[in-house]
């Protein structure tokens, strides 16, 4: 694939991506806000859509300027053509999550259910990955550190920032 067809793929592409995200940061503004209900400001439906939306919008905005500045990546695959592993931890990906969502969230409480999915998903992730370097030990003490903290950081910004009740 030649340069200049990235260039205009991650133009194309960061195009649809900023309008995806200005539109979705519109909507959210439109949301009701309760003033008078006196709500919170952090606590208004459009605030994380919004939030997510404006950095979405941002980095479609910085694909588009990459592409613009001509510093688009200098080569790519085929779209066949996939890495060793990647069909591997692309499936494992899907699987995880679905397990995460489908089984565990909302049965089993919140910290668990977080701490059980990074833990699997961070180690299962790494250790198909062809180009890992930790050993299993090391890995899943890295592993399980990542899962707690991960856990119990989402917990606090959920409950404590966002007044969003979570299951369990």
């Amino acid at each position: 694939m030649k340069v200049d067809k990235v260039m205009r793929t991650d133009l194309i592409s960061g195009l649809v991506v900023s309008v995806v995200g200005i539109a979705g940061f519109v909507e959210a503004l439109r949301m009701p806000r309760f003033e008078a209900r006196n709500a919170d400001p952090f606590t208004v439906p459009g605030l994380t859509p919004g939030i997510v939306s404006f950095v979405i919008a941002v980095l479609g905005l910085m694909l588009v300027l990459r592409a613009l500045a001509g510093r688009g990546a200098s080569e790519t695959l085929p779209i066949g053509v996939w890495p060793e592993g990647s069909v591997k931890r692309t499936l494992f990906t899907i699987a995880t999550v679905v397990i995460y969502g489908g089984a565990l969230f909302g049965r089993i409480p919140f910290i668990a259910a977080t701490t059980l999915f990074v833990f699997v998903f961070t180690v299962g992730a790494e250790w198909l990955n062809p180009q890992r370097r930790m050993g299993l030990p090391v890995l899943t003490g890295w592993a399980l550190a990542l899962s707690l903290v991960a856990a119990f950081v989402v917990h606090y910004v959920f409950t404590v920032v966002f007044h969003v009740r979570l299951p369990g």
